[in-house]
C-alpha cells in the first residue's frame, strides 16, 4: 500500500481535514461508507418506523445475516457469539458467572485497562478473590512464560488484552491460553485493540471467552461488540444476567422458562441494531482494503516512528520494538513536560491529537492506523522536538 493508494482511501475519513489522529485506540474515526449505511439505516428508522416491529420479514433476516458476518470475520459460529455493548459487558458476563470463594485467584496483567482491572478488584473486595498481577516486559514469548509461571491451583481465570492498552505489548494469547487449558482454568481474552488489524480465529487462539468491540480498529460507530464463547453448551459459567432476548422460553402462566441453546443464553438487550448492521459494514470496508495489507501498512507506521522516538533524546520507546511483540499503538514517555501539557500542546498548537497515559506507565501513546501518511509521523516527532523543548 503505497502513499498514493493511502491518500485515495483518506477521502473517505473527512475527519482527517480537522486534525492530525493519532487517538483511534480511543475511538476510531468512521469512513463514509460507513457512516452513510448507519445514517441510512437510521433514515429508514424515522422513515418506515421501528423494522422489527414494522417490516420483521425484513429486519430479521437482516439481523442473522449482520450476526453471520461479525463471526465469520473471527471465524467464529454464530453459535459461540452473544451481542454485548463492548468488551467490559463481556468481561462482567464471565466474572459474574463464576462462583467465586474467598482464597480464588485472577490472574491479569499489571497494565489492563479498567474493563479487566477495575473488574478484578471489585471481585476482590465483594467476594475477596486474590488479584494477581504479571509485569508485562520482555518479549511476547517470555511473557507467555511468566504467565504460566504465575498460575497455581487457586487460579480460576486468566484475564489478559491481547495489546496492553497503555504500552502496546502483544501477549501470545494462544500459548497462554493452552497453558490455562492444560490446568483446567478458565481464559478470557480482551481484543479490543487486535481486532481488525490482522486476520483473528478466535477458535484456533484457544482462549474460553474473548470480548470484542467494533469501534476502534474496524471503523464502526461507538459502540458495539460481543462475547465469544468457545464452547457454548459446555456450561462453563452461569447466566447471571437474565433478561428479554436470552429466553427460548418463558411461560408468564406456569413461570416456566429456557434459555436459548449457545452463546445467545447470555445476550440480553436491547441494542441499536442499526449500530450493529453498521459494523458489519464496517468489516466489509475492512476486507474492501484488505487485512492483511492494513497490517503491513501498520508495521511500515509503528517502525517508523518507534525509529524516531529512539532517536530522540527526549523521548523513550515503552513500546516493544518488533511488531511481532505489538500492534498499532506506540507508546513512549516524555522528558521536559508533562504528558497532559504535551497533549494539550500539541493539540491546541498542531492539531494533533494523541493520548497521555499515565496508569502504569506515564508518557503519551500514539496510535497509527492504516491511512495515516508517513508524513504525519513525521510531523508528530518533530512537533514532539518543538513542545518539549528539542
Amino acid at each position: 500500500m503505497d502513499e498514493q493508494e493511502v491518500r485515495e482511501i483518506r477521502q473517505a475519513f473527512p475527519a482527517l481535514d480537522t486534525f492530525v489522529w493519532f487517538q483511534n485506540g480511543g475511538v476510531s474515526i468512521t469512513p463514509r461508507p460507513v457512516a452513510d449505511y448507519h445514517l441510512a439505516l437510521m433514515a429508514e428508522l424515522r422513515d418506515r418506523g421501528p423494522m422489527h416491529i414494522a417490516y420483521p420479514e425484513e429486519e430479521y433476516p437482516r439481523r442473522t445475516a449482520t450476526i453471520d458476518r461479525v463471526s465469520r470475520f473471527f471465524r467464529a459460529q454464530p453459535t459461540q457469539v452473544a451481542l454485548m455493548r463492548g468488551v467490559s459487558e463481556a468481561f462482567q458476563t464471565v466474572i459474574r458467572g463464576i462462583d467465586w470463594q474467598a482464597g480464588d485467584q485472577i490472574l491479569i496483567t499489571d497494565e489492563e485497562e479498567a474493563a479487566i482491572y477495575l473488574a478484578s478488584l471489585h471481585l476482590r473486595d465483594r467476594h475477596g478473590v486474590e488479584v494477581i498481577t504479571v509485569p508485562v516486559k520482555g518479549t511476547s514469548e517470555r511473557q507467555a512464560v511468566a504467565f504460566a509461571d504465575a498460575m497455581t491451583d487457586r487460579t480460576r481465570l486468566v484475564a489478559f488484552s491481547h495489546i496492553t492498552t497503555d504500552i502496546g505489548a502483544r501477549m501470545r494469547a494462544e500459548a497462554i491460553c493452552r497453558a490455562a487449558r492444560e490446568r483446567d482454568i478458565l481464559s478470557f481474552v480482551d481484543c479490543a485493540h487486535s481486532g481488525g488489524l490482522w486476520p483473528i480465529d478466535l477458535n484456533k487462539m484457544g482462549c474460553d471467552f474473548a470480548g470484542v468491540l467494533s469501534y476502534k480498529w474496524m471503523y464502526a460507530p461507538y459502540a458495539s461488540g460481543f462475547l465469544f464463547v468457545r464452547d457454548p453448551d459446555a456450561s462453563l459459567i452461569e447466566v447471571t444476567y437474565a433478561g428479554g432476548r436470552s429466553e427460548s422460553k418463558l411461560d408468564w402462566h406456569t413461570g416456566e422458562f429456557a434459555f436459548k441453546p449457545g452463546a445467545e443464553r447470555f445476550q440480553f438487550g436491547p441494542w441499536s441494531w442499526p449500530l450493529v448492521h453498521a459494523w458489519a459494514r464496517g468489516l466489509d470496508f475492512l476486507e474492501e482494503v484488505g487485512v492483511n495489507r492494513i497490517w503491513d501498512r501498520t508495521c511500515v507506521l509503528t517502525d517508523r516512528l518507534k525509529d524516531g522516538v529512539e532517536a530522540s533524546t527526549r523521548l523513550d520507546l515503552h513500546t516493544p520494538r518488533s511488531s511481532d511483540d505489538s500492534a498499532a499503538l506506540v507508546s513512549f514517555g516524555v522528558e521536559g513536560a508533562t504528558p497532559e501539557e504535551t497533549r494539550d500542546r500539541l493539540r491546541g498548537r498542531f492539531s494533533i491529537v494523541i493520548k497521555a497515559v499515565y496508569a502504569a506507565r506515564k508518557g503519551m501513546r500514539a496510535s497509527c492506523p492504516f491511512f495515516l501518511l508517513e508524513e504525519e509521523v513525521d510531523f508528530l516527532l518533530e512537533k514532539l522536538g518543538d513542545v518539549l523543548g528539542e
